[in-house]
C-alpha cells in the first residue's frame, strides 16, 4: 500500500462551486473586444489552462489579432470582471464536503494543496472568501511557474515545498482534461477525475485518470484503499 503524502486539488469546478464565473468572464472579455465565442466554446477549449495563455489561444484562433497588447487588454478586462464577480456574487460556495475532506486529510497527516490556472491575486481572493486559510497547507498559481497545466510545474513546486521527492506519493484531483494530464505528467501515483456535472466528461476520461469520483468525500475511500 502506497501512503499518499500530499493531495493537489484544482479550484474552480473541483473545490469551488462558482457557477463557471471564470469562463463566463473570459467569454465576456472576449466579446467586449469584438471576438465572438460562447461559454461552451470557452470551456471546451481552455478548461484548466492559465487564463492569459487561454485568452491568447482563443484570440489567435478566433481572430486575426496577434498583437500581444490585444491579449493584455482582454486579459486585464477579464481580471476586473472575474474579481468583481468573486467579491460580490452571493452564489459562490465551496463544493460539498471540501472543508470536511481537507480536515480529514490533515488528520491523516496528508498535505492539502491547491493549484490553479488563476493568477495569485484571484486565487487568494477565493481562498479567503472560502475561509480556507487554516485548511490549506500550500497553494500555487499558474503565474508562479514557467508553464501552467498540462505541464507538471505547479505540482513539482508544491512537492519541493514539502521536500517530497517521490511523485507516486502525490494525488492530483481535478475536473478538466488538463488536470488529468498534469497529474500524469508529474508522475502522480493517483490521478482523480471529478465526474459530477462535468461538461468536459468525455475529454476528461480520454486522459485515463486512475480513479473517478462523483463527490469529494469519495477521496477518503481512495486514500484508505491505495
Amino acid at each position: 500500500m502506497t501512503k499518499i503524502k500530499m493531495v493537489v486539488f484544482d479550484m474552480a469546478g473541483t473545490t469551488v462551486d462558482e457557477g463557471k464565473i471564470v469562463y463566463k468572464s473570459v467569454c465576456k472579455a472576449l466579446n467586449n473586444a469584438g471576438i465572438k465565442i460562447d461559454l461552451e466554446g470557452v470551456t471546451s477549449e481552455i478548461a484548466g489552462w492559465n487564463k492569459k495563455k487561454g485568452i491568447a489561444h482563443l484570440v489567435s484562433t478566433l481572430s486575426d489579432q496577434s498583437d500581444p497588447n490585444t491579449v493584455d487588454t482582454i486579459h486585464n478586462d477579464f481580471l476586473q470582471i472575474v474579481e468583481q464577480e468573486y467579491r460580490s456574487n452571493p452564489h459562490i460556495k465551496e463544493m460539498e464536503g471540501a472543508s470536511r475532506v481537507f480536515q480529514m486529510l490533515h488528520d491523516k497527516n496528508i498535505k492539502v494543496v491547491l493549484d490553479t490556472g488563476y493568477h495569485r491575486r484571484t486565487a487568494d481572493l477565493l481562498i479567503n472568501r472560502m475561509g480556507w486559510g487554516k485548511l490549506i497547507d500550500f497553494s500555487v498559481t499558474s503565474d508562479e511557474v514557467e508553464e501552467g497545466r498540462p505541464y507538471p510545474y505547479m505540482i513539482q513546486k508544491a512537492m519541493a515545498n514539502f521536500n517530497i521527492t517521490d511523485s507516486q506519493l502525490v494525488m492530483k484531483v481535478g475536473d478538466a482534461p488538463s488536470d488529468i494530464e498534469e497529474g500524469h505528467n508529474a508522475g502522480c501515483g493517483i490521478v482523480v477525475a471529478i465526474l459530477l456535472d462535468n461538461p468536459n466528461l468525455k475529454k476528461v476520461m480520454e486522459q485515463n485518470p486512475t480513479h473517478s469520483i462523483h463527490s469529494l468525500d469519495e477521496l477518503l475511500v481512495i486514500v484508505n484503499m491505495d
